[in-house]
């Protein structure tokens, strides 16, 4: 029998109020398990999952810090906290500017502690318990920050303000922080199906998707803060009024496509954001074209911005499009149509 091979059972009746069904006995060997061994069953929809008792054991990764620079061990800790490790020990002997990088790097996910510290070994564990998380918040708090980091970055670029950029950065680590605990939820949830949460309709994936979306608004917006540092003086009233009319709309549809998916997602209103994205990357890309021909002072960093404004809208188109297909699972629905 293969894992992609149903084992097929026939329903039957206990004491005439209690289906029962048979598990295989190779898998049941498999897993060390006997007569009077208990198991969980999940429901998913039409679906039922039996699994082996939960152990209760934390995923523990350790990490020797010999032959790994500072910089290296501060990816690693980053990589074990996504892949779901509950407990991170770095091992060996560490030096000052290596315990403060990884500090640093603890410091800096959500839910991690330094519990520990010796002079061989720092650990650090996850003080979060995945029950209490809600991935619809999280998504809601990396909207608003990302959002109003971007709505900050052209402000900066239209007033030729570079002091905004060092804020703007930090708003960027912000949702950075937020979407690696998004990436981890997910990937717990490849591992234990308590994660795979489908009651709202939406998967870990859906999430994840979603969160990478924002990430990718906010990693703009940086780039956008960054520009104000290359601009001389404000653009013509005319060229900013076009770029804040543009920046304005693409945060829009992100608004209007997030809040579509987290709720009714309904696919012809997530149809209708698709289809209200085009006007605003083709006017980008014929304002991008004008500034060529005005041959502006400053119109290599102004088409850099309206570039990242484009990429804005598309990504509100991306997380539309998650909605969209949650919606076809949800329902026996056609795609939403893009009228003509």
């Amino acid at each position: 029998m293969t894992d992609t091979e149903p084992y097929r059972r026939k329903i039957q009746q206990s004491g005439g109020t209690t289906y029962t069904v048979s598990l295989p006995k190779e898998w049941a060997d498999d897993r060390g398990m006997d007569v009077g061994s208990r198991v969980n069953l999940y429901t998913r929809g039409d679906r039922l999952l039996v699994t082996p008792p939960d152990d209760n054991k934390r995923q523990q990764v350790t990490v020797p810090a010999a032959g790994h620079s500072p910089a290296e061990l501060s990816r690693l800790v980053t990589a074990a906290y996504v892949a779901g490790s509950e407990e991170i020990r770095i091992t060996g002997t560490l030096d000052r500017e290596t315990r403060a990088t990884v500090r640093q790097s603890v410091s800096d996910l959500l839910g991690m502690e330094i519990t520990e510290e010796t002079d061989r070994a720092l650990v650090a564990r996850a003080m979060l318990d995945a029950d209490d998380l809600s991935p619809k918040q999280t998504l809601a708090q990396m909207e608003t920050i990302t959002l109003s980091m971007h709505e900050q970055a052209v402000d900066a670029v239209l007033t030729a303000d570079s002091s905004a950029v060092e804020s703007v950065a930090g708003q960027d680590d912000s949702v950075d922080r937020l979407f690696a605990l998004v990436s981890r939820e997910f990937q717990c949830s490849l591992v234990d199906i308590r994660l795979d949460r489908m009651g709202d309709g939406l998967t870990t994936f859906d999430y994840y998707h979603a969160a990478r979306q924002l990430e990718r608004v906010a990693d703009h917006a940086e780039t956008i803060g960054e520009a104000a540092a290359f601009i001389e003086s404000p653009p013509p009233e005319d060229i900013d009024a076009e770029l804040r009319t543009i920046a304005a709309d693409a945060r829009e549809l992100v608004r209007r496509a997030l809040a579509e998916t987290l709720g009714d997602r309904d696919p012809d209103t997530l149809g209708r954001i698709m289809v209200d994205a085009e006007p605003v990357v083709a006017t980008a890309k014929t304002l991008d074209r004008e500034l060529y021909d005005r041959d502006l002072a400053n119109g290599h960093a102004l088409a850099g911005v309206l570039d990242s404004l484009a990429r804005t809208a598309e990504y509100a188109v991306n997380i539309a499009d998650t909605g969209v297909q949650a919606s076809c699972r949800e329902h026996d629905t056609k795609p939403a149509q893009r009228p003509n």
